[in-house]
């Protein structure tokens, strides 16, 4: 995944300014949180407090690592992002089950569930791709698999952004359902994630 077609540039330069922007909007809605958490429900066209510390955490955490990955292909070192990777997993999967299990205690802790399992996937994921670098050598994942993960990062893409516009969302994605607002800035991070991952994956696929 780290050995990107070096002659793409400004694609991977826009792909790195896709993801400031992606964090540049969590970070506005958890400086929002508060703000959104006192307004009476429904004042001035402004949905519901969404969101949490946890889930902002991950997609900050998701940026970051996935600009280093882009803009550094040649410099990143394998065994380094490996090591970032399993972690992020691990700790994405214990924060998850954390989630599951207050969730079966109070109902209200439920709705961010889908989006720290959607975090924990993309994870997995890019370790799973790195796996081959950091084992000393550059295959990775098949290029059939790579190519199917990245189709499916593509329709979750569309899906996600065709339910925004129809003032819903899917379980899984950290976004309030704003109906009749058209596209909520608060749905960037999620598709902007999914078309980074689609495009590392079929960088993969095709090295």
């Amino acid at each position: 995944m780290v050995e990107f077609d070096l002659n793409q540039v400004a694609v991977r330069v826009l792909f790195a300014l896709a993801f400031a922007v992606a964090a540049g909007v969590v970070l506005t809605g958890i400086a929002r949180r508060p703000a959104l958490a006192g307004a009476p429900r429904g004042s001035a066209g402004c949905a519901e407090p969404h969101g949490d510390d946890e889930s902002a955490a991950a997609h900050l955490l998701m940026c970051a690592v996935m600009s280093v990955m882009v803009l550094f292909p040649a410099q990143a070192h394998g065994h380094a992002l490996h090591g970032v990777l399993l972690a992020m997993t691990l700790v994405f999967t214990l924060l998850l089950a954390d989630r599951i299990a207050r969730g079966n205690r109070a109902p209200g802790a439920r709705p961010h569930i889908g989006a720290l399992g959607y975090h924990l996937v993309a994870a997995a994921v890019m370790l799973a791709t790195m796996s081959g670098h950091s084992a000393g050598h550059s295959e990775g994942p098949g290029a059939v698999p790579a190519t199917v993960l990245a189709l499916l990062f593509l329709a979750d893409a569309v899906a996600v952004t065709g339910t925004a516009l129809r003032g819903r969302r899917l379980w899984w994605a950290d976004h309030p359902a704003v109906p009749g607002r058209g596209l909520p800035f608060a749905v960037l991070p999620h598709v902007i994630m999914d078309l980074g991952m689609a495009y590392m994956l079929f960088a993969a696929a095709s090295s």
